[in-house]
């Protein structure tokens, strides 16, 4: 992409530790002077797909993802740090107002993710070359209990995207130099799982669609009015495909999509967790490459 400017049930919560400065608590200092000077960054935000939440180990992971992603990018430029933002457990709200993780800005004040990435634009300009977004998927999957989705939860889980995303994008997009290249990711669809779950659970799954369509609309809106380029998570895990059926070791034959997320998420293991898995977790860095 040229100079710009022309979305489970999440497990438990990230600890802070390490997910500041390239996602290592063990990180070196950083540099001073003509050295900091030449540095590059990329900014990652968001839940935990951002922060590589794995369900096997119980913690956040350098699996994620934005991990994956950054070690393409840094290929081309040596100097390029990976400041390493994202949340388990972040909504669209927290990430605002602060909640399951806390982070301290260039002033030692604790805030929010959206307020430390603000920020860190402000004060590092055109040094951040890269920055990647994807929220939301913890305001709706709360919506989903039980095997069913709650209709009028969703509905309300929806408008506050609609609020929130446009908030954090436009905050972003005024904080950024016009040299830094945003891009922002839309959801795939955990919920397809209730298709292995009977009669009942195809017509869940089928109708968790419409939900999954109308949140990457709306998130899709707002990256297009604040400069992101947008990176279709969706498309990545083909999560509208339930055609032509494939056949799954241990399932028989499935939708596509339910297929695609069997494959690259645990949900259908013995964890039946719905966070991507590395391989899932690749899949998504090679789909966000292209618009950085």
């Amino acid at each position: 992409m040229g100079i710009r400017r022309s979305l489970a049930v999440l497990a438990t919560a990230a600890t802070l530790m390490g997910t500041l400065i390239g996602g290592s608590a063990g990180a070196s200092a950083e540099p001073v002077g003509a050295d900091r000077a030449a540095l590059t960054y990329y900014v990652s935000l968001g839940d935990s797909l951002a922060s590589g939440f794995q369900p096997d180990v119980q913690r956040d992971t350098d699996q994620s993802y934005t991990d994956k992603l950054f070690a393409q990018l840094k290929k081309t430029d040596a100097n390029l740090r990976h400041i390493k933002l994202g949340c388990t457990g972040e909504t669209t709200a927290t990430m605002i107002k602060r909640g399951p993780c806390s982070y301290q800005d260039s002033a030692g004040r604790t805030v929010s993710q959206l307020d430390k990435a603000v920020d860190f634009l402000k004060v590092n300009g055109a040094q951040v070359k890269f920055l990647t977004l994807n929220i939301g998927g913890n305001d709706l999957g709360v919506c989903f209990q039980a095997g069913a989705i709650d209709v009028n939860c969703s509905l309300q889980a929806l408008k506050t995207v609609d609020t929130n995303v446009g908030r954090i994008t436009s905050a972003i997009n005024a904080a950024s130099s016009t040299q830094t290249h945003l891009a922002g990711a839309n959801s795939f669809n955990p919920f397809l799982v209730t298709f292995l779950a009977g009669a009942q659970g195809k017509v869940t799954a089928l109708q968790s669609a419409g939900g999954q369509q109308a949140f990457n609309e709306i998130v899709a809106k707002h990256y297009k009015a604040n400069h992101f380029t947008l990176v279709d998570f969706a498309a990545a895990y083909s999560s509208f495909a339930f055609t032509p059926d494939v056949d799954v070791a241990g399932l028989g034959k499935v939708p596509t999509n339910v297929a695609r997320l069997c494959q690259f998420t645990f949900v259908c293991g013995a964890l039946q967790d719905i966070h991507p898995n590395p391989a899932g977790h690749q899949v998504f860095a090679d789909t966000a490459r292209p618009a950085l």
